[in-house]
């Protein structure tokens, strides 16, 4: 199958039109319209990959690596994945955390020698 054919069927599925793809996609509608309709046989990688990630597709259901999931699946398949990733946000959030509080005891540590130093001109490094 060509690859017009298969950006038109995926265009049809989203019931999108050339300009609101144009205006999803950051392609220009000529350049669209020339590759829709068979004329550019050979358009850059990038500007199909806009295309195909503006109209919510897949570049491997697209070259015939991957056969496309049915609708169920992914919204069985999306909340399980976002619960997951908002673990990992929380875990990393908490690390986040306790290492601010570190650094600031360690600040706090290094402004209390720097003062004690200061104060005591006999034994640390800032001598009179």
């Amino acid at each position: 199958m060509r690859l017009s054919t298969q950006l038109k069927l995926l265009k049809d599925k989203r019931k999108l039109t050339n300009q609101q793809l144009s205006d999803l996609s950051g392609v220009p509608v000529g350049t669209i319209n020339r590759i829709m309709s068979g004329q550019t046989d050979n358009p850059s990688f990038q500007t199909v990959c806009d295309m195909v990630i503006a109209m919510e597709g897949s570049l491997d259901e697209l070259a015939g690596i991957k056969e496309e999931e049915p609708e169920e699946q992914r919204r069985i398949a999306n909340p399980e994945i976002i619960r997951l990733y908002e673990s990992m946000l929380d875990n990393k959030e908490k690390w986040i955390q306790r290492l601010f509080i570190c650094c600031c005891i360690l600040t706090l540590v290094l402004i209390g020698i720097v003062a004690f130093d200061l104060m005591n001109p006999a034994i640390g490094f800032f001598r009179s």
